[in-house]
């Protein structure tokens, strides 16, 4: 099977033999993702501060679109959408904010946890009477929540070890304890739907999606946003400044959004989106699916090599005897074959015995194909005997 995708992307034009499979951490970029960047600068890059004229006008109509249509996409509005600078600044700001009106109580974490959806926590409620609990299955999160229960904050994809959940469940077990339910989506928006209307947060980036670095959507629903107040202040979130210490913020969405906005990643966001939707997630399942089953099968026949991950998985994590993760990514990398070594930033689940402390990892997209896989094998079925002519 040879990938129908590559074309869309200049990466590849550029980079002929590139085999990449580091899409967990950054995906390549769509022409017209590319395009909708360089559109601003070249015709209409202006502030939207600079509202009386003609650009402006249309500046600040495409940025009403552009929030929209991402809010739309995981069923928010754009009232709920607050742009970020990705799923680390989202994560982070909620857990400040829900810092100011959470006093005690229990926050529900997991062990496959990104950092990013666990430290920001950590550091925001430490001073509080709050107690932290990690689980390790749907099962263990279902049974700890409780009346005790403030913040349930879990990943719907990790970006290491797949553990499904249930958020209608989860979600509706939140409810009835009035416990707001956190999704990092940074993993599963790229391959699967993502809605708040199973949970009360939802974080991600854009450069999971074949969108640029640097931009990051974190959308809270109304009721929720309505009790929060923001952590940084500046220019365009000001509606007045009074005596002393007082003064007074826009009621809308832009008072979390002080400074000038990121125009021009704001609508590659946008274009992203609307790549995504173009592709569709039955077809990004498709491709996907029978490029895990035949990987994994693949990886399957080398003899030493250990497969942490199960057969049909889009991130597969693996190991080879008596040679460390870190080197068969160095190794495959300077052969021109991108993945990952490590615990991906998700140190807790070393906490789980069975676990080991550092895998390789291969992360797929739509634009995987065979013949990259087939890169792949070729490589690693010869990396023992070029392991040491290697280092």
């Amino acid at each position: 099977m040879k990938s129908e995708f590559k074309k869309y992307f200049p990466m590849f034009l550029n980079n002929p033999n590139i085999v990449y499979f580091d899409n967990a951490a950054l995906t390549f970029k769509s022409q017209s993702v590319i395009d909708s960047g360089t559109e601003f600068y070249e015709k209409y890059s202006i502030s939207t501060r600079t509202a009386d004229s003609e650009l402006g006008i249309k500046i600040s109509q495409k940025l009403a679109i552009a929030r929209e249509s991402i809010a739309n996409f995981v069923d928010a509005k754009g009232s709920e959408l607050i742009f970020t600078s990705g799923t680390t600044e989202s994560l982070n700001l909620i857990a400040s904010m829900l810092s100011d009106i959470i006093d005690d109580g229990e926050i529900i974490l997991t062990y496959f946890n990104h950092s990013s959806n666990i430290v920001p926590y950590l550091e925001n409620f430490k001073e509080k009477n709050i107690s932290i609990k990690y689980c390790e299955t749907e099962e263990d999160i279902l049974t700890s929540i409780n009346r005790q229960t403030r913040i349930v904050a879990l990943a719907q994809a990790n970006n290491n070890f797949s553990v499904k959940y249930n958020l209608d469940k989860i979600y509706s077990k939140c409810k009835k304890y009035n416990a707001i339910l956190i999704n990092d989506a940074a993993q599963a928006i790229a391959h699967e739907k993502v809605s708040l209307k199973n949970g009360d947060v939802i974080a991600f980036s854009s450069n999971k999606i074949f969108g640029p670095t640097g931009m990051g959507a974190l959308i809270i629903k109304s009721d929720l946003l309505e009790k929060l107040s923001p952590k940084k202040f500046g220019g365009g979130q000001v509606q007045n400044i009074g005596e002393n210490f007082n003064w007074n913020s826009h009621t809308n969405i832009t008072k979390f959004e002080p400074g000038t906005p990121n125009f021009a990643g704001i609508f590659q966001f946008q274009s992203a989106i609307e790549f995504l939707k173009l592709l569709d997630y039955k077809k990004i399942n498709t491709v996907e699916n029978k490029l895990a089953n035949y990987i994994y099968e693949k990886l399957s026949e080398i003899p030493n090599l250990f497969i942490a991950s199960n057969k049909g998985d889009k991130i597969v994590l693996f190991n080879i005897k008596n040679i460390p993760a870190q080197d068969i990514a160095s190794y495959l990398g300077h052969n021109n074959i991108y993945v990952r070594s490590g615990i991906f930033c998700a140190h807790k689940f070393k906490s789980i015995s069975k676990y080991e402390s550092s895998y390789v990892r291969i992360s797929l997209s739509i634009y995987n194909d065979f013949k990259d896989v087939d890169m792949l094998i070729e490589k690693l079925k010869k990396v023992e005997v070029e392991y040491l002519d290697f280092l």
